[in-house]
């Protein structure tokens, strides 16, 4: 029984070494990056369940089972040229993008299939070597064992392919919410009912809050006002936007920047989205916003864009710079550098308010550009970190908005399964109008859930009172001993 027990691991012994071989050199060596027109790709193979995974990084990944050999093959989206893309889609029309990535998504699998072929070969063939040594038939069953295998699933992966089974993948990570938003793997009457859903619980949640308001905060009069930040193109975010426009019947809507993403052109759709609006739509350019997206939002008949100037409207003046970043190179520079960047624009700000009368806001898309008018305006709003927050600076009031357009489902960039949310600020008629009161209102892209918290400005600040901080005047300086004079 032994002796027979030893010819058959003496037998199988080759082919295991040869499959394991195989398995070590794609684990290790057998991954590739293609270019698919404006898209960088890793190309990942292995043996596995005969299915494809397409992972789209921060949103997660879907996978679908496409094909019976057992190979699992996965496509990580690296990078997203932006510039080419824009260029691609001003030059020609989607067709021609989609089959220009088609045809290089072609060469660079059949380039990635050679290359696992090779790895995994050549891997079987070194540990063959290793434990057999001079063995020459064992080393040879080994080196076969991997060629059939190998070339084998690869054969018949491409023979029984079926691209049709994404119609019906499996979603893991915050893709859950991609199975209703995301097409095309979804149908438009998906989406519509999604928006539908939307519309129903932010109007419910609306109207059941504001019946509870007695009396308005502002008394007669009172000034509402929206403001939104950071959309990113999510269309969720423009109709979560507009809900809440419409169901506290808001007097105007200030935007604070990131309408769009890394500098996309002008698209028909989100200028559409700002125009229905049908209320004044203030808007400020944001780092991730193109000259070319301002200037066709100048045009729209209710949009008022600021940059370096300012507006009156019922009563309120608002004051609005653009980001000093341009999108062609947010992504390149350096966390420091960008910050820099934005508190000089501080410089630029107190010299245009020294020049006008004064504002009762200042927008800006990053807080730190106005940093250095704490003390001059009784209030500063801003979006761009993605969180919601409140502070006091010498009797200025910073809010500091989240994301109207929450996970910004549009983009590759890291974001997270965060709200959309979204300010309505209540003013006082006066001369000049008084903050009393914001709402924060927030609604989970999951699971519907809207809140909304109510803020008095009085009891949570106290009277706010802008006051310059004093000047710091010279200290004299220290007596230098020689040795510091001369380090």
């Amino acid at each position: 029984m032994v002796p027979t027990l030893q010819r058959i691991a003496r037998k199988l012994a080759p082919l295991l070494v040869g499959l394991t071989g195989a398995w070590a050199g794609m684990a290790i060596w057998g991954s590739t990056t293609v270019e698919m027109g404006p898209f960088e790709v890793r190309l990942d193979t292995g043996f596995g369940r005969g299915s494809t995974d397409i992972v789209l990084p921060p949103l997660g990944h879907l996978t679908a089972d496409t094909h019976t050999a057992p190979l699992r093959i996965q496509a990580t989206l690296l990078d997203v040229r932006v510039p080419e893309l824009t260029r691609a889609l001003r030059d020609a029309d989607l067709s021609s993008l989609v089959e220009r990535v088609e045809t290089d998504a072609e060469v660079g699998l059949r380039v990635h299939a050679l290359l696992i072929f090779g790895v995994a070969i050549a891997s079987a063939l070194g540990l063959s070597l290793l434990v057999f040594r001079l063995q020459r038939r064992a080393v040879g069953l080994a080196v076969l064992a991997a060629v059939v295998a190998v070339g084998g699933s690869e054969l018949l992966a491409l023979a029984t392919y079926r691209a049709d089974a994404f119609r019906t993948p499996t979603y893991s990570g915050s893709l859950a919410l991609a199975e209703r938003v995301i097409p095309p793997v979804r149908t438009a009457e998906q989406i519509d009912a999604f928006r539908e859903q939307l519309a129903r619980v932010v109007d419910g949640a609306i109207a059941a809050y504001t019946s509870i308001q007695t009396n308005p905060l502002g008394g007669d009069g009172e000034i509402r006002v929206l403001h939104i930040s950071d959309l990113h193109l999510a269309p969720f975010g423009f109709e979560f936007a507009r809900q809440i426009a419409d169901g506290f019947d808001v007097d105007f809507v200030v935007d604070t920047g990131d309408t769009i993403s890394f500098g996309t052109e002008p698209e028909s759709l989100v200028l559409s989205e700002i125009r229905d609006f049908g209320r004044p739509y203030v808007w400020v350019r944001g780092n991730h916003d193109s000259t070319a997206f301002q200037a066709a939002v100048a045009r729209l008949p209710n949009a008022i864009v600021l940059d370096g100037d300012a507006t009156t409207l019922d009563g309120l003046r608002i004051y609005g710079l653009g980001h000093p970043v341009p999108p062609t190179i947010t992504r390149d520079l350096p966390d420091e550098v960008f910050a820099e960047r934005a508190f000089e624009a501080g410089k630029q700000i107190l010299a245009d308010l020294e020049g006008m009368p004064a504002v009762d806001i200042v927008a800006v898309h990053d807080d730190r550009m106005a940093e250095a008018v704490a003390g001059l305006v009784p209030l500063v709003i801003s979006g761009h970190f993605h969180e919601n927050g409140a502070r006091v600076e010498s009797g200025t009031l910073f809010l500091r908005l989240g994301t109207t357009g929450g996970s910004a489902l549009a983009t590759f960039e890291p974001e997270g399964g965060i709200p959309l949310s979204a300010e309505v600020l209540y003013f006082e008629p006066g001369s000049p109008p008084r903050l009393i009161a914001y709402d924060l209102i927030q609604q989970s892209p999951k699971t519907g859930a809207l809140t909304v918290t109510r803020h008095l400005v009085e009891n949570e600040f106290g009277a706010l009172t802008p006051s310059p901080p004093p000047t710091p005047s010279p200290s004299p300086a220290p007596p230098q001993s020689s040795q510091s004079a001369a380090a």
